[in-house]
């Protein structure tokens, strides 16, 4: 279905013409939130809630697809006389005709994203008709003392598969001026274990065919470079394959989940979401570090921590770690924290992208030398304070003001201070006076080419900091 979109003007460098596309390909959830003030209820019992239990937006998705958008329209500079455009497209899976399917479709409408319908693109088929009668995909999303957990019925989202994605859309860009020299897609595959269509090597097939297709359409004057980033999900199913490490991960640049599920996809044991503490924490990124070296060398994967913040690692060694700017003791909902993350860290690589030539920079997996750099930095910084915002709000599809993140990009990290409340937060987070802490730049790289080195101190952005992490 075609919506209103994000359309930004950005400044352009050396007066070329860019045009960058984020393609997102992921699940839509209905969440019906569910704030518990006293606990989860007993076996046949029964608990009262103060908030009601509203649907709203939900899916890694549509989480990303929303922050994306907004990210784009609140920090892009639309000032510049020459152009550069930037938009968000989703294409997943819902009922246009059901009561959940309605509220994701008006969501996007009024988010700026564009929502394709990849249900209504299928060829005639009984198994595409069966699915006019098929749910949206719905989930009971229940907070409990900060914490959140699912019940999820797939619903629609069940068949979906990576071959039904629009490909046109996912090679082109129907609102890409033809006059542009430059077209960067970065494609974003969101919720991959909610979707078991996209397994089996559906994805593979389809990631193969999307770069084939866009190199060839390099010519000329013309440039066209992709990249591609996944964020997994937790896998109800408690299989943790899928094809995902050993098929679909040598064709991903960014690899984005939690320690808990890079955990269970390592098979290392990991039952903190902050991979606990003191040696113990060195241990497990050194172990995580090898482990996806093993798999794809070529592959950054971005560990988030929960409120401890997020470390990179790429080809054997932890080359970047970001802490969150603060930290909320009772957070008033963690869902899409995850999600916010993602969509901050892809706003800040990609912003950082576009201020580059191609000739600067290729397709990341071709980079060997870590030219990069910079942009992970950038990235993971925007990443924390996008997802740390996200958790002082109910509902996961909520952006945070620009008043907001920006107090976060500039406070500086309270990691060692005391947590904080965010139910007892003021309504304006005030910025601190120093500048935001880039320790971390020169604690990773060194020298004049910023290549990647490992140093005793991968894990902390200075002495101070280094216990908190280790």
């Amino acid at each position: 279905m075609t919506t209103n979109k994000t359309k930004v003007s950005l400044s352009i460098i050396e007066l070329t013409l860019y045009y960058f596309n984020f393609n997102l390909a992921g699940d839509a959830f209905a969440d019906i939130l569910c704030l518990l003030d006293d606990g989860l209820p007993p076996i046949g019992g029964d608990v009262r809630v103060k908030h009601p239990m509203t649907p709203v937006p939900g899916g890694s998705g549509v989480n990303t697809a929303t922050h994306l958008s907004a990210l784009i329209r609140d920090f892009s500079d639309a000032n510049s006389e020459e152009v550069e455009t930037m938009d968000v497209t989703l294409q997943t899976v819902v009922n246009e005709n059901d009561y959940y399917g309605k509220v994701l479709t008006e969501h996007a409408k009024v988010s700026g994203f564009e929502m394709i319908n990849c249900s209504k693109y299928k060829r005639a088929s009984k198994d595409n008709n069966d699915n006019n009668d098929v749910s949206t995909g719905h989930c009971l999303v229940m907070i409990n003392e900060g914490e959140r957990s699912f019940v999820t019925h797939l619903g629609i989202v069940e068949s979906f598969k990576a071959s039904d994605t629009v490909l046109h859309e996912l090679v082109n860009c129907r609102s890409a001026d033809p006059s542009y020299f430059n077209h960067h897609h970065h494609i974003h595959v969101a919720g991959y274990y909610n979707m078991p269509g996209f397994s089996k090597g559906n994805l593979k097939r389809r990631l193969k065919l999307i770069r084939e297709r866009r190199r060839n359409h390099s010519h000329g004057g013309h440039t066209f470079t992709t990249t591609t980033s996944l964020v997994p999900q937790y896998d109800a199913t408690e299989e943790w394959d899928g094809g995902l490490i050993d098929e679909v991960l040598p064709l991903v640049d960014f690899l984005i989940l939690n320690a808990l599920e890079a955990g269970k996809i390592s098979g290392i044991g990991i039952d903190k979401k902050d991979c606990g503490g003191g040696i113990n924490r060195a241990i497990v990124f050194t172990q995580l570090a090898d482990f996806f070296f093993g798999k794809s060398p070529l592959t950054h994967v971005i560990v988030t921590l929960g409120s401890l913040g997020a470390v990179c690692l790429y080809q054997g060694e932890v080359v970047a770690s970001m802490t969150c700017p603060k930290r909320y003791a009772r957070p008033v909902d963690p869902t899409g924290a995850g999600d916010a993350f993602s969509a901050g860290f892809l706003f800040g690589i990609m912003d950082w992208r576009r201020k580059r030539g191609h000739e600067d920079c290729a397709e990341i997996g071709s980079l060997l030398e870590g030219s990069w750099a910079d942009a992970i930095i950038e990235g993971m910084r925007f990443g924390c304070s996008v997802g740390t915002s996200c958790v002082t709000r109910a509902g996961a599809s909520v952006p945070s003001t620009k008043e907001e993140i920006d107090a976060l990009l500039n406070a500086e990290s309270d990691s060692d201070s005391d947590e904080i409340d965010a139910d007892d937060r003021s309504d304006d987070v005030e910025p601190n006076e120093e500048s935001y802490d880039e320790s971390y730049d020169d604690s990773y790289y060194s020298g004049s080419d910023r290549s990647y080195e490992s140093s005793s101190d991968d894990y902390s952005g200075s002495e101070e900091k280094k216990e908190d992490w280790i």
